[in-house]
């Protein structure tokens, strides 16, 4: 008899994520189970207790989903997770925290595919990240640092503390990354003097770059803007830009909507493949980047 595939879901925060929940359900989970206030010591045993209850044909229908708003914390509870299994007790693992990897991985699969088709990639550019310390912001970073590129993780509110973040992210994860002041007028443009890609990932409704100083950017080839709450956080790009020129400029907007188009996609897709595949998979920012870029268009 075939089992009932069950999604459990940990987070480190005071409530699990409607998205995610919903993201499960449509993906064919027929139960998703949340577990909030989670702490990383508390890891090993849950995940212990969800695999040794499940024979192991059951725990093919069976995933551990690691959300909450820290990326690092997200992670860490991911490698606990798999410290934990051994065969013939595993199951899937998907860590996506406040949607970051994808959303991340969807961003930069669209601005490396605009890229590619003027003979770059990301690889041989420099990106600044606008929002650079936030969870899309920082997932970002991480990757395109993972494909060659240079990239400045923009201070707005001071370099030093900036600067510590960077450091311990660039420690944990092996990367190289630059902290930019972008906290004045003159910095922004600096910035975007140096930059080829500029990335927004700052919170919803706040509006980070205007088009002046877009066109005062003798560097700038691409923007991409996460934020869907208006006004936008990049102006002149609206949520469904997809590529085309901003208005005035000779820089590729992409908007909310269209990256969220292929998060979507990504997302619902990676889900999935989990329930549909006869071995255990391990799905992070690594891997929703490999599926964006093969279904981008």
């Amino acid at each position: 008899m075939k089992k009932t595939s069950i999604m459990h879901l940990f987070t480190a925060a005071k409530n699990a994520s409607p998205f995610d929940v919903n993201m499960a359900f449509d993906a064919g989970y027929e139960k998703i189970i949340s577990y909030t206030d989670v702490t990383l010591n508390e890891i090993v045993a849950l995940t212990q207790d969800a695999i040794f209850s499940r024979s192991p044909s059951g725990l093919k229908q069976q995933a551990l989903f690691f959300g909450g708003r820290d990326i690092q914390v997200a992670l860490e509870m991911q490698k606990q997770a798999r410290s934990a299994m051994f065969k013939p007790f595993e199951c899937h693992t998907f860590s996506d925290p406040s949607g970051a990897f994808t959303t991340a991985a969807a961003m930069l699969a669209k601005v490396d595919f605009y890229l590619q088709k003027s003979g770059s990639g990301l690889g041989q550019e420099k990106v600044a990240i606008f929002g650079a310390s936030g969870t899309v912001g920082s997932t970002a970073a991480l990757i395109a640092a993972r494909q060659g590129s240079t990239v400045l993780m923009v201070a707005h509110a001071g370099l030093e503390s900036m600067q510590t973040y960077v450091d311990k992210l660039s420690a944990n994860y092996d990367v190289k990354l630059q902290v930019v002041d972008g906290s004045t007028e003159a910095a922004k443009i600096a910035v975007l003097n140096e930059a080829t890609v500029a990335l927004c990932a700052t919170p919803a409704g706040i509006r980070v770059l205007e088009l002046a100083q877009l066109a005062k950017s003798s560097t700038l080839k691409v923007v991409a803007d996460v934020n869907a709450v208006p006004p936008s956080g990049i102006e002149g790009v609206d949520t469904f830009s997809n590529g085309g020129f901003i208005e005035g400029t000779q820089v590729a907007g992409f908007g909310a909507l269209a990256i969220g188009q292929l998060k979507y996609v990504t997302q619902n897709k990676l889900l999935e493949q989990m329930l549909q595949s006869e071995s255990p998979m391990h799905i992070d920012y690594h891997q929703a980047y490999e599926y964006a870029c093969a279904h981008v268009e």
